[in-house]
């Protein structure tokens, strides 16, 4: 409950009954807060499995997850997935008061693999500019929910699902300008693609460690060297399979793979089809270019 007198709650939960069994995402809640008491404390260790996510407006908050905590300030949000051992809370030691948030709490069969990729190239906790799509997404669920427009299973999971797809595009991007190493190391891969380069002989001829160059790429990429180096291949390969009659041990050896049957393993891996399958299906579409 809140404390009127103090804090300010606007929240709004959901409970669908025209649904299919085992929806993909359902919505839970979405609610705008201001709070500044101490009373405010949640544990997840013993809370019902779903994913939060909570995006800081004004103020600040405290996250802890096992041993170490995050202040929670401005543009700053944390993704979670319950039950886990984790807690936030406002503390008037070490958070700005009030601490004023919106956040959206959903479940479905669908979500662990999106929640993973964000979590795994972001972290838990990460910063958006209040300006950002999934942010401007999440402000006009509130605001549908606060007017009754979201009445509906279907419509509020299409936004949850274009909330999770905007997160994953927002992490998935670079985080910055890439550091001096990491520009060579691209340029590098993208100049010997067609060689069986590998990570430690990248490492070798700039003279770093392969532990320093991985960091260092994912810091600024957010994906490792050796995947960065295989979608350039399977570009290439793509290319070659669109435009050329080459064979597949042609194209294999043109575009850096080892023989052939690792690049239909690796082909079909990413792709989820064999390189013949896709040079079929090429023809038969039309299709000028493929993106991957």
């Amino acid at each position: 409950m809140c404390n009127i007198t103090k804090d300010i709650c606007d929240d709004y939960g959901f409970h669908f009954l025209n649904d299919v069994d085992s929806p993909a995402v359902q919505l839970i809640a979405v609610g705008r807060q201001s709070r500044n008491t101490e009373s405010y404390y949640w544990d997840n260790s013993d809370r019902q499995p779903c994913f939060l996510f909570q995006y800081t407006l004004n103020g600040s908050g405290t996250l802890k997850i096992d041993n170490q905590t995050y202040i929670i300030d401005q543009g700053k949000a944390f993704f979670l997935k319950m039950p886990a051992d984790e807690a936030y809370y406002f503390d008037s030691v070490h958070n700005q008061a009030p601490w004023e948030f919106i956040y959206i709490m959903f479940q479905g069969s669908c979500v662990l693999p999106y929640y993973e990729y964000i979590v795994n190239r972001a972290g838990k906790v990460m910063t958006l500019p209040e300006y950002h799509s999934a942010i401007k997404l999440l402000f006009d669920l509130h605001h549908k929910s606060k007017h009754g427009f979201a009445q509906d299973s279907f419509t509020t999971a299409n936004d949850i699902f274009s909330f999770l797809c905007l997160l994953c595009s927002a992490v998935s991007q670079n985080t910055g300008q890439p550091s001096r190493l990491v520009s060579k190391v691209q340029d590098y891969l993208k100049a010997n693609y067609s060689t069986p380069i590998t990570l430690a002989q990248t490492a070798k001829y700039f003279g770093v460690s392969q532990s320093h160059l991985s960091r260092e790429f994912v810091k600024y990429t957010n994906e490792q060297p050796i995947r960065y180096l295989t979608k350039i291949r399977l570009e290439h390969a793509i290319l070659l399979l669109h435009s050329t009659e080459m064979s597949l041990d042609k194209i294999s050896s043109s575009c850096g793979f080892s023989d052939s049957n690792y690049f239909y393993k690796v082909f079909k891996k990413y792709m989820k089809i064999t390189p013949s399958e896709f040079r079929y299906q090429m023809k038969e579409q039309d299709y000028n270019s493929v993106q991957v």
